[in-house]
């Protein structure tokens, strides 16, 4: 290319002209119609002109005749029609020159102008010509059609960004303006931003909305769901994430009124039913505690003692029930959240129908076992049956009436103390860790306290839920019934007693003891010491409960059992979900927590060195239960056990941030 020619090329998607100041072997050096010198690659290149300019003259001069060129050349687009044009030459051949076309538009007498003129029509067109080099082919008529819909769905879309940047401009100026249309697309593009972040699927599309709307990220996609209503300022976005519903579909309580309606007419009693309403057995939970699902009592059989732990029964009323008990598999477990808690079976059933309310009968299966007065087991019987709790107590009342000596309790607190000896004794090992209890009102008022789990009418309702499930374990295992058992290996090294709660020492327990495992056949569970361990002392609350009580109560009444292969499948489908639940739990309590020491920046608490590493320590927060990171302060050291005082410096309850520095 020779000095002076006049060419076209792209900068940011707009055509600029430019004319050739010096042409080397692999680059040109241009002077543009804005007055800027630049050098490009010869591929750069889009368009060269047959007219040509001095470089010898002006730089003024040749930027104002460039000017001249670009404003002669927009005029003559006016009279470009490229539909038109390619209605011409569709179908008459493959491709054809930008000369070609030219002299088709104009006539052969068109000039350099005119040429350059279709150049920029064809350019800024995009939809009937495709250049291949040095020629321009016109596309076929399905394939301008497809571009056609392309183009009304970006403008559609850029109408709807528009509008939508608009409607949260000024909502996020605090002008509650009536909704676009799109206002449906718009939370639902926001409620993605907040849950998953860069990862959501139109996250560009929504950055772009923002920055049309001044509105800075991260955090304006949940406040702006806050301030249109959408959400509340502590929504649990890690439900949301993890798509955990909170109500029931219509399907499961359709069946729940099928079942309140049948439990009006009467319980209908089985052949193998026994009616143990003279037991007058009672219940010890929680003040809380809505859905009651175990109930004790206890009798004198000539020396010895037969102790009663009757467990509600749900199999036999969800049983044949599709859409109930494959609710509750999909849910797996009911969950306990700080400020609210989503039962695993309708509430109308958990809190009424299978809930072991004072004076209601109640269907149950009732575990009759007979110890001598050390604690040794002489027989048990497994048995469905009928049963009206007396009694109701808080743990707190029930310790009250130990220390009074109440007969009925202290015979079972003596019972209970030799049963966990004799476990003792057999391998088994606990932590003596309290338990934190994070409590949120309506007003969004945060307590959190310590609850001791070793006080004696929780350590005795423990141990005979812990009989109640051995038990149960056995019974199966000896008619060779598979079931969802529960094992856990010998810990790696030799785990010394503990007699309260030491955060170090449990830490480091923690670290040699194995995970629990589930398989369908039976396996020794070292932490409890027993040969073989299962759970279904809460079928209201937890499905693989809910799943062995029915196999028992099946084997029972003689009806069929599930088979080792369905519960193979049962474990591979809830487990995942069990392991989602825990992490929802665990991250719920950590925000609550976060959210109370907000309010409490530069307060100050105990806490113990756990471990070190590199550049930060592991320290246990005391009064919080809570472990958590501590970067390591220039010129101090700490080792393991160390306590500390350290002060609460920066929270961030939603990334879930939290600064501690010593004091």
């Amino acid at each position: 290319m020779e000095s002076g020619r006049v060419v076209a090329f792209f900068e940011q998607k707009k055509i600029l002209c430019a004319v050739c100041l010096e042409a080397k072997e692999h680059k040109v050096h241009l002077l543009s119609e804005e007055n800027r010198e630049i050098t490009l690659g010869h591929n750069r290149i889009a368009h060269i002109s047959s007219h040509s300019l001095r470089v010898t003259l002006p730089r003024e001069f040749l930027v104002e005749e460039l000017k001249k060129l670009v404003g002669r050349q927009k005029e003559l687009m006016r009279a470009i029609s490229i539909r038109d044009l390619w209605e011409l030459v569709c179908g008459e051949g493959e491709g054809f020159s930008l000369r070609d076309l030219t002299e088709l538009v104009f006539d052969s007498k068109a000039s350099c102008d005119h040429e350059m003129a279709l150049f920029r029509a064809i350019a800024n067109d995009r939809i009937y010509f495709k250049q291949k080099g040095d020629l321009y082919e016109p596309r076929h008529p399905d394939k301008v059609e497809q571009i056609f819909r392309q183009l009304e769905r970006e403008a559609e879309q850029e109408r709807e960004i528009q509008e939508a940047s608009t409607w949260l401009a000024r909502v996020w100026a605090g002008q509650m303006e009536p909704a676009p249309e799109t206002r449906v697309k718009t939370i639902a593009l926001l409620k993605e931003m907040a849950l998953f972040g860069p990862e959501a699927p139109e996250y560009a599309k929504g950055k772009e909305l923002l920055k049309r709307a001044g509105i800075p990220l991260p955090e304006a996609p949940f406040d702006l769901l806050v301030r249109l209503g959408e959400w509340e300022q502590d929504e649990n976005l890690f439900l949301l994430r993890h798509q955990i519903p909170r109500s029931f579909p219509a399907r499961v309580l359709g069946e729940t009124e099928e079942i309140l309606g049948q439990v009006e007419k009467g319980i209908s009693l089985y052949p193998q039913d026994r009616d143990l309403t003279f037991l007058h057995p009672l219940t010890i939970d929680s003040e809380f505690t809505r859905d009651i699902d175990d109930a004790l009592s206890l009798e004198r059989v000539g020396r010895d003692f037969q102790v009663g732990i009757h467990i509600t029964d749900v199999a036999t009323l969800v049983d044949g029930r599709k859409e109930i008990f494959q609710e509750a598999m999909a849910r797996a477990t009911s969950i306990y959240l700080p400020d609210q808690r989503i039962p695993m079976i309708p509430p109308a059933l958990s809190e009424g129908t299978c809930s072991l309310v004072v004076g209601e009968k109640r269907r149950a299966l009732s575990f009759l076992v007979r110890l001598d007065e050390e604690g040794k087991i002489l027989d048990y019987q497994i048995v469905p049956s009928l049963i009206q709790v007396e009694r109701r107590l808080s743990y707190d009342l029930a310790d009250q009436l130990l220390e009074e000596e109440e007969e009925e309790l202290s015979i079972l607190r003596r019972i209970t103390e030799k049963l966990f000896r004799r476990r003792l004794e057999l391998g088994a090992f606990f932590i003596p860790r309290p338990e934190r209890v994070i409590r949120v009102s309506r007003e969004k008022e945060i307590t959190i306290f310590k609850r001791d789990r070793e006080s004696p009418s929780q350590k005795m309702v423990s141990e005979l839920m812990i009989l109640a499930n051995c038990l149960a374990a056995l019974f199966l295992k000896e008619k060779g019934i598979p079931a969802i058992y529960r094992g856990q290996m010998e810990p790696r090294e030799k785990i010394p007693p503990m007699d309260r709660f030491d955060p170090l020492q449990a830490y480091r327990l923690r670290r040699v003891m194995n995970r629990v495992e589930v398989r369908t056949q039976p396996l020794r569970h070292s932490g409890l010491g027993a040969e073989a361990y299962l759970t279904l002392t809460s079928p209201m609350r937890r499905f693989y409960d809910l799943l062995i009580e029915q196999q028992i109560l099946r084997a029972l009444r003689g009806d069929p059992v599930l088979n080792e292969g369905q519960l193979e499948e049962i474990i591979t489908a809830v487990g995942p979900k069990l392991t989602k639940v825990g992490l929802v739990e665990e991250l719920t309590e950590q925000y609550w927590i976060l959210r109370y020491l907000e309010k409490r920046l530069g307060s100050t608490a105990t806490a113990v060195i756990l471990d070190r590493f590199p550049n930060k320590y592991l320290i246990h927060l005391n009064e919080y239960l809570l472990e958590t990171d501590m970067a390591a302060p220039a010129g101090r050291e700490y080792e393991p056990g160390d306590q500390i005082l350290v002060r609460v410096e920066k929270v961030h309850p939603r990334s879930g941030v939290l600064k501690i520095t010593p004091v």
